[in-house]
């Protein structure tokens, strides 16, 4: 069973292109991590502000220790959290 993270952020006006840049950054360490299986960012071509990932852990542990890394919480948490207007997190399973 995977551990599977979606989650959608829309980004206030004038920011679109830092936190693209930012949230492509993200991709690859976020895939070298233990217990990653996949990380995936997609970009809504109809809307410019939005940005949807598509997350996929082992297990809870896995996805928490993504949340604790030190690309996650420099990058995510103190530069990308504070330049979005909405940000949208689910948690599903594989069934």
């Amino acid at each position: 069973m995977a551990y599977c993270i979606a989650v959608r952020w829309t980004i206030s006006p004038g920011h679109e292109d830092e936190v693209l840049e930012l949230a492509r950054s993200m991709v690859a360490p976020s895939n070298a991590e233990p217990g990653c299986q996949t990380y995936i960012l997609h970009v809504d071509p109809a809307a410019p502000d939005a940005l949807f990932l598509y997350e996929q852990y082992d297990d809870e542990a896995a996805f928490q220790a993504h949340c604790d890394s030190p690309h996650f919480t420099s990058t995510v948490a103190a530069r990308i959290f504070p330049l979005l207007t909405d940000r949208r997190l689910e948690i599903y399973e594989t069934a």
